[in-house]
């Protein structure tokens, strides 16, 4: 019955047969404990393989007797018959000994012929064994080397050691049996058997029934069912919920990938009883017995009666046959002289990689929608994934078989069970302990379906047993959501909404009210709760009026908003007539739902209207800043959240920016800031929106689509900078900010080429020669030749060449190296980049000190600080031939500045220098500043920052110093 013959042997095609020698050897090692990695084959059968198909290299010794007869065998495998002529042939072409062949005598190894067209009697084996012997007639260490020949009859024998190798074999030539296989890909997955099995870090397995046993890791468990198995007698009987991954955690057993000490795949023999096995599995465990076969006998959605025959007949002591089965029953039972192992539901960390890994055209978001959704079932996982994008929800599930394996299990069907359950599931939890009075949660869920609080209360105890309510104090909810989400669907359907509205809206129990319309956040799809949720939200409806929710109503808003977008939407819009105040603060609280509403691309400048208004007015400040942020986290190429267009985004921020409002200008840049960003995207933001189907929002894949956008984005830029003379030197400081994202990542050459030498027409640009500057300092080396020699060109164009530019570019600028400007600091050593640019600076001091042009158009400047700032100050006074003088006109000029601007560092550096060189004239210049209130802050700097010793300090009056501490 499970047999194979030589027959069999010879069907097989020559690919077929040199891949079973090869399983055949690996099988021979694996029941050996020794590695299989030893064993080496592949490629194609005619291709030059020196004389060798299959090799077995170890280093460890081998048992005695075996069918690889030396740790170092080679095996050539041959179709046809192999007479004395041909083996000569073989072993000598060109009449020389194959060079692998006398690698294999100098390490003592064996060297074996196989064919699956000979079948030889002894004597015509004698004769090739013989031939073979004589092609070794002239190699040196020939007698070390151990020669046989395999015909179609030994191969069959072989084979009949490993039941697996038999299930493997049949198949290959057309015999299998019905419903059995060997090792192989046996729970269906679509990546196929070479897909590696992720071990869920969060997954517990349970020893035991699960109420009653510890839980360990999958690991552990790994290792106690292998051990359990390799032993011939041992029963293990697996079970869980369909889907939580039974099967594919049984074949991984197998699996030398995962954990250690993996099962030998060939004792695996296989079958699902869906399958309608013949022979069925007891008469399979008795012939494997009968042939004293050494196998692993695995039957999958195995009845409680099945596994009992299974025990009695394979548990003796001369049993050769390991038994696990699989159920996906989980009612507490105990079978004797069986090691139960519960299987619990995977992470949802572990689904949404396996749903990527299977179905990689989802977005993360709706990987990790389904993954919640399904409560770590994998087949539910697997069901929902497989409806995206077919009704834009992917919550619900449609599977009726896993329905009912889930639902039903093995026991009877019982509608009263269902009617409990779909009742149940409207809402998303209830109290499930306390059944007295008619206001209980109980007593309002049951009477929706005709039923009492105590039946319900023993009907919610049996879907607990079937791991299908889960329990937390005294809360109970139908799980998991995909399964509870199908059944609320089907109560809708079948209970009358104003008995629904009656119990669980307007009983004025308040959590079922909120987890009723929790639940309806996952039916987005189903034309019931579409129905519900319009009229709630519509004017005059119990949600139609944002401006006077309760904590409640504001909640189930928030709850049902993804049913009905653009019901929702038209709510919020309607605010505005109860008062533009009442209208903001509304548009505030629902900010988050706003930049949800905004994900469609016709509801985006509807949905960002209201932000704005939120941003722009809100009452309170810190709110409002957020509003803000999430607002521009809309217009961003990568994870915004939004499929609007380029052009629907630019269209908002072109109106913010014309309407002449600081704080909406404000906003504008910001968002047109997100436009232009090219490099590290990052958000802190929520994409999942209820049972709606969502990714990150538009996503340019293609360099075309990435330069698509961002010549949108200049091109709107020049319109209004330079076309318009909208806001021009902010935008031009825009640019300059994001030149090197632009230019390093999304490669817009020509654009910020051409925008550059625009914007530089009216004069030095010095924030966009610094971009330049920092770009080939930052990523020039990366860049492909050609590339980089058109950014120095470029800068090259915009490098400062007046004096009033450089200093703008090297003093007031923050350019951290790379300046050559021309001969300045010549002939000069310096330690590093910034002491070579502190020397620029001071040298640009002098010469500003000598020019009066200069210095009258650079003195505002004086205030705003920068990189090189102190040292331009100190070469300031250096050059300066009256430093009194040169003071008084400085100060003249900070007499009408803002103190909140001052940054001081070149006057700083200015008085620093003096008292180095001239004490008395830098006291005196102190003074002069303690003199005008506008610059006491200055003096306060200057005291602290020279760390003026006690002399100098004393030098002031009391009063003085008092005055001064105040100001600071």
């Amino acid at each position: 019955m499970f047999e194979v013959t030589p027959d069999d042997i010879q069907r097989l095609n020559d690919t077929d047969l040199r891949e079973l020698v090869a399983l055949l050897c690996e099988a021979e090692l694996a029941v050996q404990g020794l590695s299989t990695a030893a064993v080496t084959w592949g490629g194609s059968q005619t291709a030059a393989d020196g004389g060798l198909d299959v090799r077995v290299d170890l280093t460890a010794p081998l048992f005695v007797e075996g069918y690889i007869p030396r740790p170092a065998t080679g095996f050539q495998v041959k179709k046809p018959d192999m007479p004395r002529a041909a083996i000569l042939k073989e072993m000598r072409p060109n009449a020389t000994i194959r060079p692998v062949i006398q690698e294999l005598a100098d390490s003592a190894g064996a060297y074996v012929i196989v064919s699956s067209q000979g079948s030889t009697a002894d004597v015509a084996l004698r004769d090739r064994r013989a031939a073979m012997r004589e092609a070794l007639s002239d190699v040196p260490d020939a007698a070390n080397l151990q020669t046989d020949f395999y015909d179609r009859r030994r191969v069959a024998s072989w084979v009949q050691c490993y039941p697996g190798l038999i299930a493997w074999l049949r198949q290959k030539v057309g015999r299998a049996l019905k419903g059995w296989r060997p090792y192989g890909e046996w729970s269906g997955a679509a990546e196929g058997a070479e897909a590696e099995y992720l071990v869920d870090a969060r997954l517990r397995v349970h020893l035991g029934w699960q109420q009653n046993s510890p839980a360990t890791s999958v690991e552990d468990a790994m290792g106690t069912l292998r051990d359990e198995l390799s032993n011939p007698g041992s029963i293990v009987r697996l079970v869980g919920l369909s889907g939580v991954g039974k099967t594919r955690f049984v074949q991984a057993l197998f699996d030398a990938r995962v954990c250690e000490r993996a099962l030998p795949p060939s004792l695996a023999v296989y079958t699902n009883l869906s399958d309608d096995p013949n022979p069925q599995p007891t008469a399979m465990a008795t012939n494997l017995i009968a042939n004293r076969a050494r196998a692993v006998l695995i039957v999958d959605n195995c009845p409680p009666t099945l596994h009992r025959s299974l025990t009695e007949l394979c548990r003796g002591s001369d049993s050769t046959v390991s038994v696990l089965t699989v159920e996906y029953d989980v009612r507490d039972d105990q079978p004797e002289g069986t090691q139960v192992v519960s299987l619990e539901t995977s992470s949802t960390e572990l689904i949404g990689k396996l749903i990527q890994r299977r179905y990689p055209h989802l977005s993360p978001v709706d990987a990790r929608t389904i993954a919640d959704a399904s409560g770590g079932n994998a087949r539910i996982a697997v069901a929902l994934a497989g409806m995206v994008g077919q009704s834009g929800s992917i919550s619900g599930l449609s599977n009726n078989e896993l329905f009912e394996r889930l639902f039903w299990q093995r026991h009877k069907l019982d509608d009263a069970l269902l009617l409990a359950g779909q009742a149940c599931s409207l809402v998303y939890s209830f109290d499930g302990e306390n059944h007295e009075g008619e206001n209980s949660a109980l007593s309002r869920i049951a009477s929706l379906v005709g039923q009492t609080a105590l039946m319900l209360y023993r009907y919610v105890g049996e879907l607990l047993r079937r791991e299908l309510v889960q329990q937390r104090g005294v809360w109970r909810a139908v799980l998991p959501h995909a399964l509870a989400n199908r059944l609320a669907a089907r109560a809708l359907e079948d209970i009358p909404y104003s008995l629904i509205e009656k119990m669980l809206v307007t009983s004025g129990d308040e959590h079922l009210a909120r987890s009723f319309s929790r639940r309806l956040s996952y039916l987005t799809s189903h034309p019931k709760a579409i129905e519900i949720v319009r009229r709630w939200l519509s004017d005059g409806g119990m949600l139609g009026d944002v401006t006077a929710f309760s904590p409640l109503q504001t909640t189930m808003f928030k709850n049902v908003a993804p049913v009905d977008p653009e019901a929702t939407l038209k709510a919020l819009e309607r605010a505005v007539c109860a008062g533009q105040e009442i209208a903001v603060e509304v548009w505030v609280e629902n900010a988050r739902l706003l930049r949800s509403l905004a994900y469609d691309a016709p509801l985006f400048e509807r949905s960002v209207a209201m932000l704005v208004r939120a941003a722009t007015e809100g009452r309170d400040s810190h709110k409002a800043e957020e509003v803000g942020k999430s607002f521009a986290s809309l217009f961003t190429i990568q994870l915004s959240g939004t499929h609007a267009s380029i052009a629907q985004r630019l269209g908002v921020i072109e109106r913010l920016l014309e309407s002449g409002e600081p704080k909406s200008v404000t906003l504008g840049m910001g968002a047109f800031g997100k436009v232009l960003a090219a490099d590290y995207f990052s958000s802190s933001e929520h994409y999942d929106f209820g049972g709606r189907s969502r990714d990150f929002g538009h996503s340019a894949d293609t360099v075309e689509e990435v330069q698509r956008w961002y010549r949108a984005a200049l091109a709107f830029i020049e319109r209004l900078a330079l076309d318009e003379n909208v806001l021009r030197e902010e935008l031009r400081a825009l640019v300059a900010g994001n030149f090197r994202g632009l230019w390093a990542h999304a490669g817009m050459f020509d654009q910020l080429e051409q925008l550059s030498r625009k914007f530089a027409d009216g004069g030095f640009w010095q924030e966009g020669w610094a971009a330049c500057m920092r770009t080939l300092s930052l990523d020039g080396e990366q860049f492909d030749p050609a590339t980089t020699a058109r950014l120095r060109a470029l800068e090259a164009e915009l490098r400062p060449r007046e004096l009033v530019e450089r200093v703008r570019a090297v003093a007031f600028g923050e350019v951290s190296g790379g300046l050559d400007l021309e001969d300045m600091c010549v002939g000069q050593a310096f330690a590093d980049e910034s002491e070579r640019l502190a020397a620029l600076a001071r040298e640009l001091g002098v010469m500003v000190a000598s020019d009066d042009n200069a210095f009258a158009e650079l003195a505002p400047d004086f205030l705003s600080g920068g990189s090189q700032a102190w040292s331009f100050g100190a070469g300031l006074a250096a050059g300066s031939a009256d430093p009194v003088a040169t003071w008084s006109r400085i100060a003249a000029t900070l007499e009408h500045a803002s103190s909140q601007k001052w940054g001081a560092h070149v006057l700083r550096g200015y008085v620093a220098e003096l008292w180095k060189t001239n004490q008395d004239t830098a006291q005196q210049i102190l003074d002069s500043a303690y003199e005008h209130p506008a610059l006491q802050p200055v003096f306060v700097q200057l005291q602290a920052s020279m760390q003026l010793d006690e002399r100098s300090t004393n030098a002031y009056l009391p009063a003085k110093r008092s005055r001064c501490s105040s100001a600071a």
